[in-house]
């Protein structure tokens, strides 16, 4: 009877080792799931500038989404930002264009004359922007 119970304690012993040593000790230790997410950057940055290669501050280049004409009243205005002093409109596009779908925009330099503006274009930046459009180019301004 002794080598039963002597048996048994062993049969006992190792179980219980095996069971401490394969348990799930997940209480003791974090794992953390981290999502990458990767920001997508929509942006124009545009340079006022004469044709002598001057840049111009203090012009307000304005963003619509139909061709401005000399005829018709300005297209509603969609964004506009005012050069700074190395003639640079640098315009932050990450919550207007969400969509992956291209859409053209228009873009055209003025300066402020009253409540009014003049139109001071020569030459027209027109672009298709979607997002994660990262584009840089000049306005040609008289």
């Amino acid at each position: 009877m002794n080598s039963k119970k002597f048996k048994v304690s062993i049969l006992a012993f190792v179980s219980i080792f095996t069971m401490s040593c394969s348990s799930d000790d997940s209480s003791s230790s974090t794992e953390t799931i981290t999502e990458e997410t990767s920001q997508t950057n929509t942006w124009v940055k545009l340079t006022a500038t004469t044709s002598a290669g001057v840049n111009k501050p203090n012009y307000i280049i304005m963003m619509f989404d139909q061709p401005v004409t000399s005829t018709n009243d300005l297209p509603p205005i969609k964004k506009q930002i005012t050069t700074d002093a190395n003639g640079l409109a640098y315009f932050d596009l990450n919550s207007m264009i969400t969509s992956t779908t291209s859409t053209k925009y228009y873009f055209e330099a003025f300066v402020q004359n009253g409540t009014g503006y003049i139109w001071k274009s020569v030459s027209h930046y027109n672009v298709n922007l979607s997002k994660g459009t990262m584009a840089t180019s000049s306005i040609i301004v008289n």
